[in-house]
């Protein structure tokens, strides 16, 4: 007559392991690309100021769709005589947003949170009132937690033939701040 075998009771730690084991670097693996690889800024365009009058500040990473839509908001501000910079996000550390009207940052949801460099400015600023904030991510509904914070938190997702209607959102906002503004 055959024994039967007596369960391996080593076994199920090591499955418990295996399983926290894979669990953390699932976590921590889709947060560490930020960190090793961070994303490129859009490359500076050259300043489009009035003097005298407010200015926006365009702050953005790098892609195919970042791109165009900064270039529609860029037709769109210059065809409203609007004072505008370009600049990419990684210099947002020596902006002063006192100097902007309004502030736009466009950037991308990174393993469910804000790029680091966009989330180290807003948690620098003692008010983002003037903070426009577009995010994008794959199905375009990922909002950032404002936690009290007053900046508007736009989402989409970076489908090209929507560049001109989210251009022309953030250009609605851009002008309502602009003329909240005015008001004071």
């Amino acid at each position: 007559m055959r024994k039967q075998a007596e369960p391996n009771t080593k076994s199920e730690p090591n499955r418990f392991c295996a399983i926290l084991l894979l669990g953390l670097f699932f976590m921590a693996g889709c947060a560490l690309p930020q960190h090793y690889w961070p994303q490129k800024d859009i490359a500076a365009s050259g300043e489009n100021t009035i003097p005298g009058h407010p200015t926006v500040l365009v702050a953005s990473r790098d892609s195919e769709y970042k791109e165009q839509l900064v270039k529609e908001l860029q037709k769109e501000l210059s065809a409203a005589k609007i004072s505008h910079i370009i600049i990419g996000v990684s210099p947002l550390e020596k902006i002063d947003p006192n100097d902007y009207a309004v502030i736009v940052i466009i950037n991308t949801c990174l393993a469910w949170g804000l790029d680091d460099e966009v989330s180290d400015f807003l948690n620098r600023q003692q008010s983002t009132g003037n903070i426009i904030l577009f995010t994008t991510s794959a199905e375009g509904t990922w909002l950032p937690d404002e936690g009290g914070r007053d900046f508007d938190a736009i989402s989409g997702a970076s489908v090209k033939e929507n560049v001109h209607d989210v251009a022309r959102d953030i250009m609605a906002k851009i002008q309502e701040r602009l003329s909240h503004e005015n008001q004071l």
